[in-house]
């Protein structure tokens, strides 16, 4: 049927002309991006894909980095760590230097100051020793702490099970709160003669050694030692900076004197203070007689007897108000305790004014739905107190021998934390090598879903413009068909 109005073969050629643009547009587009799926409508599930691969991609990116710069962290710690490692090297030397007797006082004094020094020094590398804004190698943030009595720690964080070497002096060594039961305090005078003394808060002295002279009982010499053998001069020590109540004054009405007795399994003092029973072993040096060769009594030497002898214990079976605890002497000693049941009543410790090393945490795995994986850097504090070496010192010698011993151990600490780090190190390193290796394989994965085939693209191409071409040249025909329609009416 010939007809004007609507050129049907016109309308077809427009339609395929429109689908071939079309198609020029989608391969224009594919070869000049380089990618196959620019738009979900090319792909949608390919494009979903594509991009949870992408995220997988970039946050594998950026766990390598954060994986290296962990792996800096740990380098820059260890290379500290080596530095304090030389040092204690070094101390150890000068500790077996000065634990010899060939040496005067004032050779020891020397070695002791150059010995200060290095531990000093191993302060300002740990202090100093920096990455990333973390200080590794410094002491770690303090958790709270047991409160104190004026300067006097409660007993838990002074003493404990194991024996520990403390400088003796007229200062309380520890404070035991009201509510503690069974508290044994042994205490190893090392044949000084240092004394234990139990008081109340208000300056009560319950047990331990006298202070005020009676007619059986002489003052003990280790406080006519240290000045104080009356009230006004025990007064002196009974101060609020040391723990004691405001207005504290010595008080002897209490006290139980254990002097001519002493007995470690019997204690000869057992006495009832306000609802408290307590126990003391006795000083051994006022126990001895007249009887007994190259002894004196009460002269501050236990030289001459068995060094289990040496030991003094206080017992309590249960504290009904806090109780100071002071040993008494001119040297050192060692002292343990023990307890069922000892309340600790915390405060948060004060803004540190020095750096402080705390727990890192690498991010390690972030994968597109998965919970992110961390490993965490533990602090590795190095300074002088961490590794255990406060109040060690080279003079006199007894100090040196002991001295010894806490640089063993700081060493084992150091060798703790090196073997730490190189085993984080090459966890690291693993985790690196395996999310490179990764991203690798999800890119691969990702450009066969995403990228531009060129060759079937060009190919895709040069098809739809030979058929562009054809296209106009039949629509062109498509137009000329109506002139058909004049040649029947010129009839």
């Amino acid at each position: 049927m010939a007809v004007i109005n609507t050129n049907l073969m016109a309308l077809t050629g427009q339609n395929n002309r429109l689908k071939t643009i079309n198609n020029i547009e989608a391969a224009m587009q594919r070869l000049s991006s380089g990618l196959r799926v620019n738009g979900a409508k090319d792909d949608a599930a390919g494009q979903a894909i594509a991009n949870r691969m992408e995220s997988n991609v970039r946050a594998n990116h950026q766990t390598i980095k954060g994986l290296n710069n962990g792996i800096s962290l740990m380098q820059t710690a260890e290379g500290g760590l080596d530095n304090i490692n030389s040092l204690l090297h070094r101390a150890n030397a000068l500790a077996v230097q000065a634990a010899s007797e060939t040496l005067s006082d004032n050779d020891r004094a020397a070695i002791n100051g150059e010995y200060l020094e290095l531990r000093s020094e191993i302060d300002r590398i740990a202090l100093s020793t920096e990455a990333f804004g973390k200080t590794p190698l410094a002491p770690v943030t303090p958790d709270p702490s047991p409160a104190k009595l004026g300067n006097t720690e409660h007993i838990a964080v002074k003493l404990d099970g194991v024996s520990q070497s403390f400088t003796s002096g007229i200062v309380p060594v520890a404070y035991i709160p009201a509510g503690a039961t069974n508290v044994r305090i042994e205490m190893d005078s090392l044949s000084a003669d240092d004394d234990m003394q139990l008081f109340t808060l208000d300056g009560r002295h319950l047990v331990g050694t006298p202070i005020i002279e009676t007619d059986d009982s002489p003052t003990d010499h280790v406080w006519a030692s240290r000045g104080i053998s009356d009230v006004e001069t025990a007064n002196k020590f009974l101060t609020e900076e040391n723990g004691f109540q405001p207005g504290a004054s010595y008080d002897a009405s209490s006290f139980a004197d254990a002097t001519g007795k002493y007995d470690v399994a019997m204690p000869p003092v057992d006495q009832e203070y306000a609802g408290m029973q307590i126990t003391y072993s006795g000083d051994r040096d006022r126990a001895f007689n007249s009887d007994e060769e190259n002894t004196s009594f009460n002269d501050g030497n236990l030289g001459a007897v068995d060094s289990a002898e040496w030991v003094e214990v206080i017992t309590i079976d249960a504290t009904t108000e806090p109780l100071m605890l002071l040993i008494v002497g001119q040297g050192a000693f060692y002292a343990k305790a023990t307890w069922d049941e000892m309340p600790i009543e915390l405060i948060e410790p004060a803004p540190s004014s020095t750096p402080t090393s705390q727990a890192t945490k690498i991010v390690t795995g972030a994968a597109f739905g998965q919970a992110v994986s961390k490993l965490t850097i533990a602090p590795t504090p190095a300074d002088y107190r961490s590794l255990g070496l406060e109040g060690v010192e080279l003079d006199p010698v007894e100090r040196a021998r002991e001295a010894l011993a806490h640089l063993h151990d700081a060493f084992s600490q150091i060798d703790t934390y090196r073997s730490h780090y190189g085993a984080m190190q090459n966890r690291f390193e693993g985790a690196v090598a395996g999310y490179e290796q990764s991203s690798i394989a999800l890119q691969a994965a990702q450009s066969r879903i995403m990228d531009a085939d060129y060759a079937e693209e060009s190919a895709r191409l040069l098809k739809v413009k030979i058929l562009q071409e054809a296209g106009d040249s039949m629509l062109a025909q498509a137009n000329q068909s109506s002139q058909s329609v004049l040649d029947l009416l010129s009839l």
